[in-house]
């Protein structure tokens, strides 16, 4: 069950993200990762989620930020081909 805490933090991150950076981060940073922490506004863009998470950490240690994919519904997507069995 996700806490009102981070539901919280959720949507706050992505009004900043959707109001003020949006645009920018998709055109120069599109599949990147990013975390914002929703208090300050500051956000940090990493080539990995754990760069991204790091920088966020150590700018802001004990606060709590939000990650996501720029450009993606999801920070990760977890999938595969069906199997078609063997061939013929």
């Amino acid at each position: 069950m996700v806490s009102p805490k981070s539901l919280d933090i959720s949507r706050r991150a992505k009004a900043i993200y959707e109001e003020r950076l949006q645009s920018a981060l998709e055109a120069a940073h599109r599949d990147e990762f990013l975390t914002i922490e929703p208090d300050s506004g500051d956000y940090f863009v990493g080539s990995t989620m754990r760069e991204a998470i790091d920088a966020a950490r150590t700018a802001h240690p004990g606060k709590i930020s939000f990650v996501m994919r720029i450009g993606h519904a999801a920070v990760v997507e977890i999938g595969g081909v069906a199997d078609e069995g063997p061939s013929r």
